[in-house]
C-alpha cells in the first residue's frame, strides 16, 4: 500500500487513515468517491506537537518541514484524495466532539441535494502522551479513532439505509 519512502514520511495517523479508507472503498466497490469528507478532533497532533517542540527548542530534534506540512487538520482528507485521484468535493470537520457527526451530516446533505452520489466519510484521531494528559485533566477520556464508511445515493449493495 505504501512505498518505503511514503511510509517513512507519514505519521501513524496518516497511515491508518489511508489504509482504513482504502479498505472501506474496496468493500463498497467504489474506486473513486465523489467526495472525501473527514472528521477529526485534533488532526495530526503528533506532527503538530513535534513541530512546536522543535520550534520552541524543547527537543533536540531538528525543525522538520514535514511535521509542519502534516500538522494541519485537513492533511488527512487531502492525502486520501490525492492518493485516490479524487478531484471532487473535499472537506474536513474539526468540531471537537462532533467532528464525525458533522462529516456524516455533510455527506448526507450533499447526497440528498444530488450534488454527489458517493462519499468516503472518515473519523480519524490519534493520542499523544501530552494530549492524553491534557484531556484527562479536563475529565475527558482520551480515545483514538480510525473509522471510514462509504455513503451512496444508490441503495444497491448497502449495509444500511439512512433515512432523512
Amino acid at each position: 500500500l505504501f512505498s518505503v519512502m511514503e511510509a517513512r514520511r507519514m505519521g501513524r495517523l496518516l497511515k491508518r487513515a489511508v489504509w482504513t479508507s482504502s479498505q472501506a472503498l474496496r468493500q463498497a466497490g467504489v474506486d473513486i468517491p465523489d467526495a472525501v469528507i473527514i472528521g477529526t478532533d485534533f488532526g495530526c497532533i503528533e506532527n503538530s506537537e513535534s513541530f512546536l517542540k522543535a520550534l520552541k527548542g524543547i527537543d533536540d530534534a531538528p525543525l522538520r518541514p514535514t511535521h509542519f506540512m502534516q500538522s494541519t487538520h485537513n492533511t488527512i482528507s487531502s492525502l486520501i484524495a490525492i492518493r485516490l485521484g479524487a478531484h471532487g468535493y473535499n472537506a474536513t470537520y474539526s468540531h471537537r466532539g462532533r467532528s464525525f457527526e458533522s462529516a456524516l451530516l455533510d455527506a448526507r446533505t450533499q447526497i440528498a441535494l444530488g450534488d454527489i452520489d458517493t462519499a468516503l466519510v472518515g473519523w480519524f484521531d490519534e493520542m499523544t502522551p501530552d494530549l492524553s494528559a491534557s484531556l484527562l485533566s479536563q475529565g475527558i477520556e482520551p480515545k483514538e479513532h480510525a473509522l471510514a464508511v462509504v455513503l451512496s445515493a444508490s441503495p444497491e449493495g448497502a449495509l444500511e439505509e439512512l433515512s432523512y
